[in-house]
């Protein structure tokens, strides 16, 4: 009787502790940091959608393509926000894919600049090989180009050390951005961000930016932002196809639209809570 009361003490002992261990675990899974690769401009979009769901959530301001290749290097949020749908190709192992809405092309200028005639305007760029905003801001260029001859496509291709390669139907260029550089009235850095400073700097005249960084730096308030024509807005694809050879790979690059990724089980919950935020005030059209 004695051995078979130790017995059932050992086993009392032994369920308790697996409770207790299983309530500690589920615990510890619970506050787990959820931990989300954001593009810059829609940083306060991400942080507002961690609130939804609750807190617990780490917002961390990555370019698009700075943070698929640090997926591809093994470093995987819970969650990725990027401004380009195209960048989703260089992925795997993702769960869940979700638009987040569409923007538009602009050009921010100190003063007033018309788009037909871009000949004496410095224009400040970003890297194409590291900011989608770079091949699509060229992209405009060239279509600027060839239909308003705003400026000559043979200076373009020596400036920014690029190539067009126009299709013998005409339909589609492939543009070689490989060894992008600035030179003339050209100037370039890695991002937006740094196009931004040589504008605030006085360094450049216009930069190429997107409805959600004029939104979120309230630029409208300080520089003249300039519409792009119905056919280089970006919020449907543009009229001719782009092909954009960069060091990360071909993308054809299609209409502006932002997508948020999942790579895990948090991180399905994090896109419920995003996608039933009001994404227009942030630039966000769709």
């Amino acid at each position: 009787m004695l051995r078979l009361r130790l017995i059932l003490a050992v086993v009392a002992v032994g369920l308790a502790a697996s409770v207790v261990f299983g309530a500690i675990t589920s615990s510890y899974l619970n506050r787990r940091q959820l931990v989300v690769f954001s593009a810059p401009t829609l940083h306060e979009l991400a942080v507002e959608a961690g609130r939804q769901l609750g807190g617990g959530v780490e917002v961390i301001s990555v370019g698009s393509v700075a943070a698929v290749r640090q997926v591809q290097l093994g470093r995987v949020p819970d969650v990725l926000i990027s401004v380009d749908s195209e960048l989703v190709q260089f992925l795997k192992g993702y769960r869940r894919v979700e638009g987040l809405g569409g923007f538009r092309l602009v050009l921010v200028c100190r003063d007033q600049v018309n788009l037909s005639d871009l000949r004496g305007v410095r224009l400040g760029l970003a890297d194409p090989n590291t900011a989608p905003i770079g091949y699509r801001a060229i992209a405009a260029l060239y279509w600027l180009s060839v239909t308003r001859n705003a400026l000559d496509v043979n200076e373009l291709e020596r400036s920014l050390s690029i190539r067009f390669d126009l299709s013998t139907d005409g339909g589609e260029v492939v543009m070689g951005l490989e060894s992008f550089s600035a030179k003339g009235n050209f100037l370039a850095r890695d991002d937006l961000a740094g196009a931004f400073l040589l504008l605030e700097n006085g360094a450049v005249d216009c930069i190429f930016a997107h409805s959600p960084f004029v939104v979120s730096r309230r630029l409208e308030d300080r520089y003249r932002v300039t519409e792009m024509p119905e056919d280089l807005t970006f919020l449907r694809d543009p009229p001719m196809r782009f092909v954009a050879v960069t060091e990360l790979g071909r993308i054809e690059v299609r209409r502006f639209e932002a997508v948020v990724i999942s790579f895990s089980e948090l991180g399905d919950s994090y896109v419920q809570a995003l996608m039933s935020l009001d994404r227009t005030k942030f630039g966000l059209v769709g």
